[in-house]
């Protein structure tokens, strides 16, 4: 597995060092680092969870405990599992103490959609300048193949149809603007539904149709639009310093008649420009 994923992690290690109220971070699969002479082995263990923090920057949330009586350093880590593409190593410098633990953020790499092998997955934790390999407890059991099959379900949508913001957009409110999304065959024979568009921190999206109607294409109609309103609902500094998806949209599509799946949307185009400047407004 060999790929790379475009990841902007500026994350916070101070935030992620020790325990973290609202995650479980127990004891996980084990290795042992060998350690100096005259010092004892020490063993490590791996947990990896989902993150609403991490995710934004498309990495999990990885704990890894020190069972020694010795500090160690993480200087770097990589995700090893039969369900993504290996992404780049990441440089951490993290140190962890003896008998401590930290969390850091794990990048994932692109999705190996179809029939994989069913390997556990593993960190590679680079210590002291050589690679160790951590088996990874995932929480839930199935954590990196449903994410896998989330991602997958997704990238099969967006092979099927294209799916955009228009780029026409006007002020109806001080914080609201009104749009269209649009819908479009890739290839004769899809069928898709656009059944809702949610908005994110910043953004709140509801139909600008008072029947809030389906967009809906297939062969008869290969290619239609629905009417939303964006309304900016923050515009504090604060959340738009932290929040790290202020342009990205979800769409929920049913493809083929099958369920519907979630898409991510990213404004471009007068879109973005739209969604820019009112911000800039409700800032001001």
């Amino acid at each position: 597995m060999r790929g790379a994923a475009s990841i902007g992690v500026a994350v916070l290690f101070a935030v992620a060092v020790g325990c973290s109220g609202d995650d479980d971070a127990g004891s996980g699969a084990g290795t042992d680092v060998a350690a100096g002479e005259g010092q004892p082995e020490a063993p490590l263990t791996a947990t990896l969870q989902r993150s609403t923090l991490f995710e934004t920057h498309r990495s999990l949330r990885l704990t890894v405990t020190n069972g020694g009586t010795r500090d160690i350093e993480i200087e770097a880590v990589q995700l090893d599992s039969p369900h993504f593409e290996l992404a780049p190593p990441q440089v951490r410098d993290v140190p962890v103490a003896a008998s401590d633990r930290v969390a850091i953020p794990l990048p994932f790499g692109t999705p190996q959609c179809g029939d994989v092998a069913d390997d556990q997955p593993e960190v590679i934790a680079r210590i002291a300048g050589d690679d160790v390999r951590v088996a990874i407890e995932e929480r839930p059991v199935g954590l990196l193949s449903e994410l896998r099959d989330i991602e997958c379900a997704a990238s099969a949508v967006l092979a099927s149809v294209d799916l955009r913001l228009g780029d026409t957009w006007n002020r109806t409110e001080p914080r609201t603007i009104e749009g269209e999304i649009e819908l479009a065959q890739r290839s004769p024979g899809a069928t898709a539904v656009l059944e809702e568009v949610r908005g994110n921190v910043i953004f709140t999206v509801r139909s600008a149709d008072a029947a809030g109607s389906a967009v809906e294409v297939s062969d008869d109609a290969p290619a239609a639009s629905g009417p939303i309103a964006i309304t900016a609902s923050r515009c504090d500094p604060h959340a738009l310093i932290e929040y790290k998806r202020t342009f990205i949209l979800s769409a929920y599509v049913a493809l083929n008649g099958g369920d519907r799946t979630r898409v991510d949307i990213t404004a471009q185009g007068g879109a973005r420009r739209a969604l820019e400047e009112l911000l800039r407004s409700c800032m001001g």
